[in-house]
């Protein structure tokens, strides 16, 4: 009786203690980044870029851009003296009624590295997920028939060509090697019981996490990294993730290990995920020397309603600068571009003019 009187303590005092820091690390999550703005991607050649994109249901909204050297884009890359062209494209968003926003941008007159032939999996590599109505059958062969479909190798996922039945999700490359992640979601079953409610938060569980969110649409960005541990207490110091207490994550060695969190959709107030990959494929290799310049480069952008305070913020807990000279002015706003600490993945910061 002693005994199990015992276990009972300790189990709750483990079950508050896990509490307690998942609090703290929620209180104490900066509140002046607004949330994800966009993802950008760096092409070989934007016109058939946007003719792939256009075909996934992305609308061209601006440009393409003539040649030209944007001096305050080349300020923002350390990329002196590039020729530069760019398309904005938007998306559907699953969890809002804005769309988000997708850049391209191809460059020339620099040197640049093909990023989009290794692996899914590899460090730096990332990839962005978005919902589809019904089976995903229906988007590959839709792919298929415009000879616009290649699909890539997963790590510890199946990804064939033909599924029977309903298809719940695939993966697919842009030209370039750019991974796209697509779930399907069924339409309810005439009679069916209401769907269980699920959450959009730290608080969601393997069982009612929302993955797909209330429609189709863009859902989330991932990216590939080294230490979970280190690499989420920047998401959560830096940026204002709300992601779980790393201690209720699990086994951090497993051979794949995913830390789900959550940020806005900026300038909404609905949340889509950000994904921190770590594969035991990757253990003690070497960081690619990936340039931002580079074909399959890619990158977050987070808006910020207060660009010097989140920088300054940045560079004390390791981010290492990218940008000539730190924050630059871009698009009427201010800008600045650095590395993440753990695998040197790139993020923007983008302060919209005022």
């Amino acid at each position: 009786m002693k005994r199990r009187k015992a276990l009972l303590v300790a189990s709750s005092v483990g079950v508050l203690l896990t509490v307690l820091v998942t609090f703290s690390q929620q209180t104490n999550r900066p509140t002046d980044v607004l949330g994800l703005a966009l993802v950008g991607h760096h092409v070989s050649d934007i016109e058939r870029s946007i003719k792939f994109f256009e075909a996934l249901d992305f609308k061209l909204v601006e440009g393409p851009s003539a040649w030209s050297v944007d001096k305050d884009l080349n300020k923002l890359g350390n990329t002196p003296g590039a020729e530069s062209r760019t398309a904005v494209m938007k998306v559907q968003s699953s969890v809002s009624d804005t769309p988000f926003t997708f850049v391209l941008r191809q460059y020339r007159g620099i040197p640049r590295q093909e990023w989009g032939t290794g692996n899914t999996w590899d460090l730096l590599a990332s990839h962005i997920d978005l919902t589809v109505d019904g089976s995903v059958s229906a988007l590959l062969d839709k792919l298929e028939a415009q000879g616009l479909l290649k699909m890539p190798t997963i790590n510890g996922l199946q990804n064939p060509r033909q599924q029977a039945g309903f298809r719940r999700y695939a993966f697919i490359s842009d030209p370039d090697g750019f991974t796209l992640e697509y779930f399907g979601k069924q339409a309810p079953q005439p009679g069916a019981p209401p769907p269980t409610p699920t959450v959009s938060n730290s608080s969601a569980t393997s069982a009612n996490m929302d993955r797909l969110g209330k429609q189709a649409g863009f859902n989330h960005y991932a990216t590939t990294i080294v230490d979970p541990k280190k690499v989420q207490d920047f998401y959560v110091k830096v940026l204002g993730g709300d992601y779980p207490a790393i201690e209720t994550v699990g086994n951090l060695n497993a051979d794949q290990v995913v830390l789900h969190g959550w940020f806005r959709q900026a300038p909404t107030n609905d949340n889509l995920r950000v994904e921190l990959l770590t594969f035991a494929a990757n253990k003690g290799k070497a960081l690619p020397l990936l340039r931002f310049q580079d074909i399959n480069a890619n990158y977050a952008a987070f808006q910020v309603s207060n660009i010097e305070t989140v920088y300054a913020r940045a560079k004390a807990n390791g981010a290492v600068t990218v940008s000539d000279g730190g924050i630059v002015d871009f698009n009427k706003g201010k800008a600045v571009l650095f590395r993440d600490p753990d695998s040197g993945t790139f993020i923007m910061l983008w302060q919209p003019p005022r």
